[in-house]
């Protein structure tokens, strides 16, 4: 009988359009990264600004804006984005070489020119 239970309790996290074992998962993985960013960043940050959560409210942002679109883009029908698999094909390289030369371009970038390859 226990067993009968377990698979009815996981059976109802995944009833319905969702998978919710992703959405813990991908919360769970969150979390830990902010925490990360949290611990490695306040004292730099607080040096730098005098605010120790300012690198930690940046990612926390990001963040947030980052789940609201998973969960616009999970509700679309996955099908729908086959049609337009060369247009995303396309924009991601794009970003890519966009990334690099904004990278090229910051202080950051400068330090290490010898990673970009254009």
């Amino acid at each position: 009988m226990s067993l009968k239970s377990k698979d009815k309790k996981i059976s109802l996290l995944t009833r319905g359009s969702s998978d919710y074992i992703i959405y813990i998962v991908v919360l769970l993985l969150l979390s830990m990264g902010l925490i990360m960013v949290l611990s490695a960043s306040s004292p730099s940050s607080l040096s730098e600004s005098g605010n120790s959560y300012k690198y930690f409210k940046r990612q926390a942002e990001a963040t947030g804006i980052g789940l609201v679109l998973m969960y616009i883009v999970s509700k679309f029908d996955y099908r729908i984005y086959k049609k337009f698999k060369w247009i995303i094909y396309i924009a991601c390289i794009v970003f890519l070489i966009f990334v690099g030369v904004v990278r090229n371009r910051s202080r950051w970038g400068k330090k290490m020119d010898y990673y970009c390859w254009f």
